[in-house]
């Protein structure tokens, strides 16, 4: 099997994959700190196997591949792959071989989760789309039929705002990310919740719209991220949900690399 990591700021998801396929079998999650080590990492692993009712044992693990966007942390991967797996670990970027172009100023910018996704979709989905990830940040990206990715729009993520206002504004409670009975509200902890969840569903539809009209043309629109469901079942545009786009980019992109 495959080992492949999608490293977030929050937390990392990790996947096992049968060799011949791109959705992984096994998914488990662990938070994502900083100045963690190799050997820690390799316990993550296990205890994830372990929770997934896998054993311990990771002799069967063949190749390694990981998607990051915390740099700090990259080479406990390596590091990890080499002596806990006796493996080369591959570190997905803009200089990996892809299944699409990249049209940006300078693609060593743009971030790994950004390609990981696009990748994934051109492979499933095919071009004309704008991928929507609503995680720490909430990420647009333009995805044309020739293969090319165009480019994008990066928002706060939804936790990262409401944490943010509660830190800053004394009198405001953090809320969680949910309807409210009214868009009007008549006390404070729904007039918050309105805010965060109109607010963003209303980002999301503005900027998809803005999109369009810049094109010139209609776009399918695709999900992914922590808050996807709960955004994409009130958008007035047609959509998909794919939670795992991110991880079935992992595996696109270690098949072609290895």
């Amino acid at each position: 099997m495959i080992l492949g990591f999608d490293i977030g700021n929050t937390s990392t998801t990790a996947a096992l994959y049968p060799e011949e396929r791109t959705l992984p079998e096994y998914t488990f999650r662990f938070p994502t700190v900083k100045d963690t080590g190799p050997a820690e990492l390799y316990r993550q692993v296990q205890d994830g196997m372990f929770r997934c009712g896998m054993g311990t044992d990771t002799y069967f693990i063949k190749g390694l591949a990981f998607s990051s966007v915390v740099p700090e942390i990259n080479h406990a991967y390596h590091a990890m792959a080499e002596k806990n797996l006796a493996l080369s670990a591959h570190e997905i970027s803009c200089a990996s071989r892809l299944n699409f172009t990249i049209r940006y100023d300078d693609p060593r910018q743009l971030g790994v989760d950004r390609i990981v996704n696009a990748a994934a979709v051109f492979s499933e989905y095919g071009g004309g789309a704008i991928v929507v990830d609503i995680g720490t940040a909430v990420t647009f990206c333009v995805l044309l039929e020739e293969d090319i990715f165009d480019g994008g729009i990066i928002a706060p993520g939804i936790d990262t705002a409401i944490t943010s206002l509660s830190l800053r504004a004394s009198r405001l409670p953090e809320v969680p990310f949910e309807k409210p009975g009214r868009v009007v509200a008549k006390n404070t902890v729904d007039a918050l919740k309105s805010g965060f969840f109109h607010g963003w569903v209303s980002l999301a539809e503005g900027i998809i719209a803005k999109i369009e009209k810049e094109y010139g043309r209609g776009f399918s629109v695709i999900l992914t991220g922590g808050f996807a469901g709960k955004v994409a079942e009130h958008l007035d545009h047609a959509n998909i949900v794919d939670l795992l786009l991110p991880m079935k980019g992992i595996k696109i992109l270690y098949d072609l690399n290895t």
